[in-house]
């Protein structure tokens, strides 16, 4: 199959196009000006790709937790396509693409976060065992340590995103308490080969789920300021 993959959920800006198994991809941050960049690179892609987006079988999309106006993007964006093009529309959870692009030779636990502003972070916690994930910690708006609390027997602990950096010296406090290592990855970059195959996979195991393009909504985890503001 054809894949495309977009995720926009922090200042990151992930797109990838999987052809009969071969990734062209875009991934850098962009600082949140998805709109402006989204189309040019998808474009630039499909370029490289020598297809057109005519020729995309599936869809995936990072649907959140993160920046509010990152995840509209994305969603409204695949949603689009889907519309247009009838192929079906994969919803991931973003912190879930960033888990499944981290490698490592022995399982252990990957955190996943990014900065939500109000000393707290969007995350995720996963189980990494012979490169594949498994959730520990559903994707949410935590408190950093009340997210690396939760987690039970974490092995060997990998740190990725601005949210785990942000929060260092906690990720530190928690290591030694559990007696655990842990590293940090600064400055990483989800894949789009995993991007893809998760979505793939997803796919493969309940295809009717991701027949209609509405069934695919925005996971935002946190009401937006605006909303608050209003019932005050």
């Amino acid at each position: 199959m054809n894949i495309l993959v977009i995720d926009t959920s922090t200042d990151i800006e992930l797109i990838c196009i999987s052809v009969n198994g071969r990734i062209y991809q875009y991934c850098d941050s962009t600082g949140m000006s998805h709109s402006v960049t989204m189309f040019q690179n998808l474009a630039s892609l499909l370029s490289q790709a020598s297809i057109k987006i005519n020729d995309i079988d599936l869809i995936g999309t990072g649907i959140g937790p993160g920046s509010f106006t990152g995840i509209r993007i994305a969603v409204s964006t695949a949603r689009m396509f889907s519309q247009i093009l009838k192929v079906p529309l994969v919803g991931l959870k973003s912190p879930e693409i960033y888990a499944a692009s981290v490698k490592s030779s022995e399982p252990g636990t990957v955190i996943a976060a990014f900065d939500a502003k109000k000393n707290r972070v969007f995350a995720g916690a996963y189980r990494l065992d012979d490169n594949k994930i498994h959730e520990l910690v559903s994707p949410g708006d935590y408190f950093m340590k009340d997210l690396l609390y939760s987690i039970n027997d974490p092995g060997n602990l990998t740190c990725i995103g601005d949210g785990c950096e942000k929060y260092i010296d906690l990720i530190e406090e928690f290591s030694r308490e559990n007696r655990i290592n842990y590293r940090f990855i600064k400055n990483f970059l989800p894949e789009g080969k995993a991007a893809a195959e998760l979505t793939l996979e997803k796919y493969n195991n309940s295809p009717d789920r991701y027949a209609d393009y509405n069934n695919i909504i925005p996971f935002y985890s946190r009401q937006s300021d605006a909303e608050m503001l209003k019932k005050k």
